[in-house]
């Protein structure tokens, strides 16, 4: 099978460093969005960050959860970023808004560096034939609309398979994606992008959802890549 380069998730980051250089640190990729506009041969990039609850960073005494207690996730393009925040818990009292703006409003630097290693892509099927889990599967995801290419590559994290009648399923996520891909590939930035889980199984349907983004079938093309 053909050699392509694939992303080893696990060893890839998104490095920060504050606008005072009080504070830098990373965050591990959870996914990876290439938008290749049909007006040009350069892909524009967005990184989906791991979200983990907000914490009194340094505190010598107390809770070292903020209070109230809430979950935030970045999500970032080469010269903007979007900070999305939610409630640990429902009911409780309103957390931080969202918000989106330049990297230099608020940091020194802010940048990714991402792990490749080669790999064979595969179709979902082709993983019936074999006898134990691979150790390092992504997904690669397809959507070509007349203004251009959409490819998210992620981590699988979930399939199942059975003989008869025979069939299979992906549920996997969290993963980036258009909350509007119309308006997303009219004006693509990092506000226009939202966490998602994917569907898919044998007979060539793929659903995205999410808490923001309403249940939805899409045509995109779906494969798998094989890390070596």
């Amino acid at each position: 099978m053909k050699q392509i380069q694939a992303i080893r998730f696990a060893a890839s980051h998104l490095h920060w460093l504050t606008r005072d250089e009080s504070s830098h640190g990373w965050f591990q990729i959870e996914s990876f969005l290439d938008w290749f506009p049909s007006s040009s041969q350069q892909p524009l990039q967005f990184v989906q960050a791991a979200a983990v609850p907000a914490g009194r960073m340094y505190a010598a005494s107390g809770p070292l959860l903020k209070h109230p207690p809430y979950t935030f996730q970045l999500i970032s393009g080469h010269s903007e970023h979007t900070i999305l925040r939610w409630p640990l818990t429902s009911g409780q009292a309103a957390v931080p808004e969202d918000s989106s703006q330049p990297h230099h409003h608020a940091f020194d630097s802010l940048s990714w560096k991402l792990s490749l290693a080669e790999a064979q892509r595969l179709q979902p099927e082709d993983l019936a034939t074999w006898s134990a889990p691979h150790p390092c599967l992504n997904l690669l995801l397809e959507w070509r609309h007349v203004t251009g290419l959409l490819r998210l590559q992620a981590p699988l994290r979930h399939w199942n398979h059975r003989e008869e009648p025979a069939g299979w399923q992906i549920e996997t996520g969290p993963l980036l994606w258009p909350l509007d891909r119309l308006a997303f590939a009219e004006a693509p930035t990092s506000a226009g992008l939202t966490p998602a889980w994917l569907h898919a199984n044998q007979a060539g349907r793929v659903t995205m959802s999410g808490d923001r983004l309403p249940c939805h079938e899409l045509e995109a093309r779906l494969s798998l890549l094989a890390l070596t």
